[in-house]
């Protein structure tokens, strides 16, 4: 059984106009839930062997806080695709993931990790910041592809 967990990034920070989207950091708010979320997914024992992130400020800082409170030891893989939310190359990089892996985390944007939830697994999920849909399937990484996945929960921090 494979399980994909999908993560919104924290809430960030719209204080400086003169910021470009991609460079807006987590607030406050988004620090503290980038923390109860990743000791979340320790204590749910689903620390994955995987992260894959855009790389914008918020997302990335999302990512490593994950990675430092989940227990993840490895190396958070970077890429454009998810920041711009192009369906066909995040199902691409889904798709070359080594089978080994069990348990994957995105992390990335909305609206496009709403939709990408939803073709995955036929349900909608209105993804909150920081929240994280856990999907789970059968088979391998390269099969994977819409109506494949099984939605089984989310977690917010909001709820812990």
């Amino acid at each position: 059984m494979k399980r994909l967990l999908i993560m919104r990034h924290g809430k960030s920070d719209w204080g400086s106009g003169s910021l470009r989207d991609f460079d807006r950091p987590l607030n406050e708010r988004g620090k503290r839930d980038v923390v109860k979320i990743g000791k979340e997914i320790k204590n749910r024992s689903l620390t994955p062997d995987l992260i894959i992130s855009s790389p914008a400020e918020r997302a990335k800082k999302t990512a490593e806080g994950v990675a430092e409170f989940s227990g993840y030891g490895k190396d958070i893989e970077w890429k454009e695709s998810f920041y711009f939310g192009y369906y066909k190359e995040i199902l691409e990089t889904l798709n070359n993931i080594d089978d080994n892996a069990g348990i994957v985390m995105i992390v990335g944007h909305n609206p496009t990790w709403s939709s990408l939830t939803e073709r995955l697994s036929g349900k909608y999920f209105d993804m909150k910041t920081a929240n994280v849909c856990i999907l789970e399937f059968e088979g391998s990484w390269n099969e994977l592809s819409e109506n494949y996945c099984k939605f089984i929960t989310y977690i917010s921090p909001k709820k812990l």
